[in-house]
């Protein structure tokens, strides 16, 4: 079988500019699949959607598959572990609205999340024993040619300076899916340049929560 490969080129990276006209949330299940019920909806697979008024559910998903009116979201999103909402309120669900790809990007470099190790040793250990602690989640770092006229780069640094969480999305090529995470700027645009070279730039985004990977098929 041959080495499948992901190209740089070609992958498409947006962010998150806001969201449409919430529409209420009547029912949710947290097994087997994480899924909530919206009447005539609209929304399509590869949407991502923002939850609020769930309480501990609350956040961005991306939808795996409408039925009828039932979205069902990403294989990677768990609600095993949190209760079923009983009363939908003030339940509201709406769908992120993106920006324009942004073509000046020249490198992504995204950290691993991180597990921190908890000391579980005690008098009966035969060493030092550990176990996984709290998930310390990575960044992502761009790297562009710097351009603060355009609008996604004004952008990038108003969402810097008003402290702003959003949501980000990384199209692959080779149909290996889109990666949906949320964060904030972390380290706002740097500016690098030399004589007979061009100005270059970068950010740095922190992941706030987990991101979600959700495959092409």
């Amino acid at each position: 079988m041959a080495t499948q490969t992901t190209p740089f080129q070609g992958t498409k990276f947006y962010i998150g500019k806001g969201v449409e006209a919430e529409k209420s949330i009547t029912a949710c299940d947290i097994t087997p699949n994480a899924k909530i019920t919206v009447a005539n909806s609209g929304y399509k697979k590869g949407d991502l959607l923002r939850i609020t008024g769930l309480g501990s559910l609350d956040g961005y998903y991306p939808v795996k598959d409408i039925q009828t009116n039932d979205i069902i979201f990403a294989d990677e999103v768990n609600w095993a572990d949190q209760d079923r909402p009983t009363v939908f309120t003030n339940a509201k669900v709406a769908r992120v609205t993106w920006s324009s790809n942004f073509c000046a990007i020249k490198n992504i470099e995204k950290d691993g999340d991180t597990l921190s190790e908890e000391d579980v040793t005690t008098m009966c250990s035969e060493g030092t024993e550990t176990e996984p602690g709290d998930i310390e989640f990575g960044n992502v770092k761009l790297t562009f040619f710097w351009a603060p006229a355009t609008a996604m780069q004004a952008d990038l640094r108003k969402k810097f300076y008003g402290k702003e969480t959003f949501p980000y999305l990384i199209v692959f090529k080779n149909n290996q899916g889109s990666l949906y995470g949320t964060g904030f700027i972390q380290t706002s645009t740097n500016i690098s340049g030399e004589v007979k070279g061009k100005f270059e730039s970068g950010v740095t985004i922190k992941q706030s929560k987990r991101d979600y990977l959700l495959p092409v098929a």
